[in-house]
């Protein structure tokens, strides 16, 4: 038997953390920081993904000059999201070390957003993040039929749909469900942490974030213009961008870069 790691065989793992990856990246770990890109930039996979779909904005990115790092943690995003901000953060820990970072920029497909929020608010993360790039992030949370849109076609009983969740998308599958304690959590007190800028891109396309409004986060109690929520279709109003798309999507790309284009100029390199 092919053996997955942590003593479980790959017949043991949910379904979705047996899925192809869908492309390649590599870290580079010889990669320096600039007065112009003083911060290391981390992207965070979503659910049943792994750190290759971010093989082409990686790349966009490195050539703007930015140093790019990409983890893969929580066996392919299926594990509880405490267990996987964990990883995370050890890793971000790790980019910080090696390069001499203070702070880092977060982009985040998905539950990568919600994985990096977690770690912002309940490990203690958030002195070290300028700026979290949320891509189609499950904030607020998405239904069951939302999550399952791209498995079943058909209404079914809340039982069946729990025990499909649970089979294809692990524990962290029903922690991305409207009023789970892990979103609870997450949103407690306000969206936002306190010197941290945001910025989330969201496509009205979207059929996995149910409705795809619920990614964006309020500017409530912490100063204004922290925030800055915006639609795929802002930019181009006929575009048709699937959730498991928006990494890869040329659109989503642009606005990506065009993003830390602006932040590196801008807020210096405190």
């Amino acid at each position: 038997m092919e053996q997955a790691g942590s003593g479980s065989t790959v017949s043991s793992l949910p379904l979705g953390a047996r899925l192809k990856p869908r492309g390649i990246f590599e870290d580079d770990w010889t990669a320096t920081l600039s007065a112009q890109r003083p911060w290391p930039v981390i992207l965070l996979h979503g659910t049943c993904d792994s750190k290759g779909i971010w093989q082409l904005l990686g790349a966009d990115l490195r050539e703007d000059g930015w140093a790019v790092f990409a983890p893969d943690y929580g066996t392919r995003a299926t594990g509880l999201i405490p267990d996987s901000a964990a990883q995370v953060g050890a890793y971000i820990q790790a980019v910080m070390h090696t390069t001499g970072a203070k702070k880092v920029i977060i982009m985040g497909h998905s539950q990568g957003g919600l994985v990096a929020r977690y770690w912002m608010r309940l490990l203690g993360g958030a002195k070290y993040v300028k700026h979290l790039v949320c891509i189609g992030t499950p904030n607020h949370g998405t239904t069951q039929g939302g999550i399952l849109s791209p498995l079943v076609t058909s209404r079914r009983a809340d039982s069946v749909m729990q025990s499909v969740i649970d089979a294809y998308f692990g524990p962290a599958g029903a922690q991305q469900i409207v009023g789970s304690d892990i979103l609870d959590e997450v949103n407690r007190d306000g969206d936002l942490e306190e010197g941290v800028t945001y910025t989330n891109i969201v496509t009205r396309s979207d059929a996995v974030v149910v409705p795809p409004e619920s990614c964006f986060l309020a500017p409530d109690k912490v100063k204004d213009g922290t925030v800055r929520n915006i639609y795929v279709q802002d930019f181009d109003r006929r575009a048709v961008v699937l959730h498991h798309d928006l990494p890869v999507d040329k659109r989503v790309r642009v606005i990506a870069r065009t993003i830390l284009r602006q932040i590196g100029p801008m807020l210096g390199s405190n």
